[in-house]
């Protein structure tokens, strides 16, 4: 066999499936499928399409529906959890107001970030079922424990406009994920992208207001 003959050879063969590769494109396109069409309508025909593989080759990397749906949740969904545990570390919360300011923006900025996973989280939430369950227990009640010191603090500062700090808290994520999970229905209907810079910094300034302030 001559170089050319063997060169022409390879160059036939056809590419290797990178397992990293192709496991992030899966999950990269699930979260958008999952995301515009929910956990129901979604199917795997559909994602393996999204993301340029052969739906028999999307088995391989996850064996159901369900399952791909929970590691895209891990996949995406730890960033919030990792960056409160981190920024709240070593802080005795004597100055609340300070450490709010400080903190929470930061979590806001993540829902405004990825606004498919945002709006997916926003679904979940919003029904009873298996999957509501395991994004409660596995993400916001992780989240809700390393917030509610400094939202009690908050409180007996006599800020949170004089709500309970739960009702505080849940009303602030309710926000988050109404406003940065619906960007394509807020520009169709009122012309306001909320993945825009400025209007993120304004509505993180707008969501945080109640929390900051005093009671009445």
């Amino acid at each position: 066999m001559t170089v050319s003959t063997t060169k022409s050879a390879k160059a036939r063969r056809p590419q290797r499936y990178d397992g990293a590769d192709n496991r992030r494109a899966v999950l990269d396109a699930a979260l958008t499928v999952f995301a515009d069409l929910g956990f129901e309508a979604a199917s795997t025909r559909a994602i393996a399409a999204a993301a340029g593989l052969e739906q028999g080759h999307l088995a391989y990397y996850f064996p159901s529906k369900a399952a791909l749906w929970q590691q895209v949740v891990e996949a995406f969904a730890r960033e919030g959890e990792d960056l409160l545990r981190a920024a709240l570390e070593g802080d005795d919360l004597s100055r609340p107001e300070q450490t709010a300011a400080r903190v929470l923006p930061g979590l806001l900025r993540v829902f405004a970030r990825n606004p498919r996973l945002t709006r997916l989280m926003l679904q979940e939430f919003s029904v009873h079922s298996p999957r509501h369950q395991w994004v409660v227990d596995t993400f916001g009640a992780p989240v809700w424990r390393l917030l509610e010191p400094l939202f009690a603090a908050l409180r007996a500062h006599g800020r949170l406009s004089g709500a309970p700090p739960a009702v505080a808290y849940f009303n602030l994520v309710g926000a988050a994920l109404i406003t940065f999970g619906n960007r394509d229905l807020i520009l169709r209907l009122a012309g306001c992208d909320t993945g825009e810079e400025a209007t993120v910094d304004a509505a993180i300034a707008y969501i945080l207001g109640p929390v900051l302030a005093p009671a009445p």
